[in-house]
Formats: C-alpha cells, structure tokens, sequence
C-alpha cells in the first residue's frame, strides 16, 4: 500500500527512519502514476498506429489496384492501337504501382516486427532455414542454387519472427547471386566464445557467393530504404535487412555484415539471453 504512512514525527532514529520510509513509499507512488500515464500514453500510441496501418492496408492500395488494372484494361483493348513507346509507358505505370504496393507491404511488415507479442520457445534454425530454401528453390526454377545448411542449429526466440528474419536474408542472397552461374548459399553458425558479439552462445550466419558490396557505407545498409545497387540491376523495396535487425534487436542480439565488392557477403547475428 503505497499511500501508507507511518507518520512518526520524534527527532530519535526511529523518527528518521520513518521519515525516510515515508520518503520512500511517497517517491516509489510517483514512480508508479507516471509509469501508468506513460503507459496509457502507449496504448493510445499502438491504437494509432493500428488505425494508419489500416489506413495504408486499405485506403492507399485501393487506387493502386484501380491504376493497375486500368492501364491494364488499356493495354489490353487499345493496345492495339499504341506504337510500342506508348505501351512502354504503360508497362511502366503498371510496374511502378506493382512496385508501391509492395513498398506498402513491407512497410506493414516492418511495423508489425515491432508491435507485435512475441511467444519464445526453441527453435531449430536449421530447419526453418531449410524450408525457407525450399520455397526459394521453388520460386526460382531456373536458377541453380546450392544451399548448404549447417544441421543442429538450435535458439531460444520467436519462431515465426526468427523465420522472417531468415527469409529476408536468404531471399536477399538468392537476388544477389543472381549474376553467378553457381550461386552458393550458406547457414551455419561461429561457436567460438564471442564471437561477433555472441558472449553466450553461437553466432549465426548466412554467406553468399554474390556481387558484394563496399563496406564504406555499411553503416546505413540495416536502415529503411536503403540500397547499394540501382533497382533495375537488383529489385526490392530496401525494407528487408531493416526488418532482419528489428527482429534481431527484439531478441536482444546483434547483427553485422561484411562484404567486399565481387566477393559475396555475410551476415553474422547473436541472438540474447531469452528467458
């Protein structure tokens, strides 16, 4: 009962210690008002995010599917009649709205990573990794990828957060060995006391035989819409490695990369103490 007081006024020991309880309880009930303030100040924060997020979902992909399928219709009744620069444009327009909404998705998905209740259990990351392949593999026919995933990898996090965070790195690995008639891919993990920044257990990674990149700007490369290849060379919304160390971070870990232009790229990522 923080509004308790023992109200003892005597100039004795007695009375200090009480004077300092009092203190206490009276510090330790302020302490706890603004606690549930900033707390309610949360929820109305959520709330609001809640409603832009369905904001976004609904309202901005509606006239994105009404451009979409207009240029569409165009293309297909009148199609026709344009001279091929005309239909250029209008693949164009099709493409770029393609593109937006699925900036939009990413967008919803990043938000998400960082909102929603994460249920912690054991993981085996050799398996989720595999099956994360297996729907690369599929999506990719033409492609000749080897992955080649370290058995046994064990951790104690999110399932379902964790697998995200796997396939954005491996999808990210599969877009950048696109130019290698042999891509490989790797999942392994570094055991090594510390590790990449590990102190308690394994450090993970996923390495490719890609076209790499310059560690200069590595620094922003975990950040939102950031990219070091044009589009047209590499597609993507720049949203994916920001989601991986949003994960990351929600599991109390770390992650890094290191790459070098030509020479394919690795990311390396602890994962914290989860009770």
């Amino acid at each position: 009962d923080l509004a308790f007081r023992t109200g003892l006024a005597s100039d004795d020991e007695v009375g200090a210690l009480s004077r300092a309880f009092d203190g206490m309880t009276a510090s330790l009930a302020r302490g706890r008002a603004e606690v549930e303030v900033r707390s309610e100040q949360l929820e109305r924060v959520n709330k609001e995010l809640e409603s832009f997020s369905y904001s976004v979902s609904h309202d901005l992909r509606s006239p994105l599917r009404g451009i979409d399928g207009w240029s569409l219709a165009l293309l297909e009744d009148y199609g026709e009649d344009l001279d091929p620069k005309a239909r250029g444009y209008l693949e164009t327009v099709r493409t770029e709205t393609q593109r937006m909404g699925r900036l939009i998705d990413d967008l919803l998905n990043l938000s998400r990573v960082g909102r929603s209740e994460m249920k912690l259990e054991t993981v085996d990351l050799s398996a989720l990794a595999r099956r994360v392949a297996e729907r690369l593999s599929g999506a990719l026919p033409e492609r000749k990828i080897a992955f080649d995933i370290e058995p046994g990898l064990v951790a104690r996090g999110d399932p379902r957060l964790l697998e995200i965070a796997l396939a954005n790195l491996l999808d990210n690995a599969c877009k950048f060995t696109a130019p290698r008639p042999d891509a490989r891919i790797e999942v392994g993990a570094a055991r090594e006391p510390g590790a990449y920044g590990a102190p308690h257990g394994p450090a993970f990674f996923v390495r490719d035989n890609g076209v790499g990149f310059d560690m200069e700007g590595a620094r922003n490369l975990f950040g939102a819409f950031q990219r070091f290849h044009r589009a047209s060379e590499f597609p993507g919304t720049g949203i994916g490695l920001a989601t991986v160390k949003r994960i990351i971070a929600r599991h109390g870990g770390r992650i890094r990369a290191q790459s070098r232009p030509g020479e394919g790229a690795a990311f390396h990522f602890s994962l914290g103490d989860m009770p």
